[in-house]
């Protein structure tokens, strides 16, 4: 709901803008901008080729260091989720000697949690970005930095519920890398979509690592064995660039108020360029 009312807001301040008129003269001074997309999550359950996908959204501020480099700071609502009796893959312990015509039951292992990611991030432009610009109006760009991923709500984990106490307190961090693009629409206003992957520095963002174990019958199931855990979303938005705009140079009148509140005519400085005029400024 929360972003919906972003979306209805710059809708409305863009319906406002687009008959005005912007100078060439301008200054950016930030970007803020909200998103809305699909996060999934790679680790130990659900490893095979089934991946769930929950939606996420979030906002940035961002500054332009110059017409190629910015610097970025990005909030996104993630939920992860895993069920791994919807894959293909079983992990048994390779110990286990194998039966013929029998079929080892699925570890059944699910688990699901909102995480709140906070992340710093530099961003490159591939071409030159100027609002407003026909000619410099879109470009691709690539950012990387650093993130907290953080649950303070409650989790679950085998359908049984796990409280915001009893995760563990320490920040999950991950090194995000986002690949995206950007086009100027009209004046401030441009959309966006991006794509962000983020490789973590846990193992038990699922709540189940490559060294746990679990019985199931007769065999017995490990983790993927694939390392750190790893998640990423898939999102559109739409941001506005704060910009500072110069106007023009005001004109001064011809008459000025004198102390009495009379109009006086303004006297006019000669335009002979005498050698003293040289040194005067305009």
């Amino acid at each position: 709901m929360r972003i919906v009312v972003f979306y209805l807001f710059f809708s409305v301040i863009l319906a406002l803008t687009a008959s005005a008129q912007y100078l060439q003269l301008s200054e950016n001074r930030g970007e803020i901008g909200v998103f809305q997309g699909m996060a999934g999550y790679r680790g130990d359950i659900s490893p095979g080729n089934y991946k769930t996908f929950n939606p996420s959204y979030g906002g940035f501020y961002k500054k332009l260091l110059n017409d190629y480099i910015g610097i970025r700071i990005n909030y996104e609502k993630i939920t992860l989720q895993g069920n791994d009796s919807l894959s293909s893959s079983l992990y048994l312990n390779p110990r286990m000697p194998p039966v013929t015509n029998y079929r080892p039951p699925s570890r059944n292992l699910n688990f699901e949690r909102v995480g709140h990611d906070f992340s710093f991030m530099m961003e490159l432009y591939f071409l030159k970005f100027i609002d407003g610009n026909n000619h410099y109006r879109f470009s691709p760009y690539l950012s990387f930095g650093v993130s907290t991923f953080q649950t303070f709500d409650s989790a679950t984990f085998n359908n049984s519920t796990i409280h915001s106490h009893m995760l563990d307190s320490s920040l999950t961090i991950s090194y995000p890398i986002n690949f995206g693009f950007k086009y100027n629409i009209i004046g401030p206003f441009n959309i966006f979509g991006e794509a962000t992957y983020h490789f973590t520095n846990s193992d038990k963002l699922d709540f189940f690592s490559d060294e746990d174990k679990i019985a199931r019958g007769a065999s017995v199931f490990q983790g993927s064995t694939s390392g750190k855990d790893q998640y990423f979303s898939f999102k559109m938005g739409l941001s506005y660039n704060l910009l500072r705009i110069y106007g023009p140079d005001k004109k001064f009148n011809e008459k000025k108020k004198s102390t009495f509140g009379d109009e006086e005519p303004v006297k006019k400085t000669s335009n002979k360029k005498g050698l003293l005029n040289l040194f005067k400024r305009n």
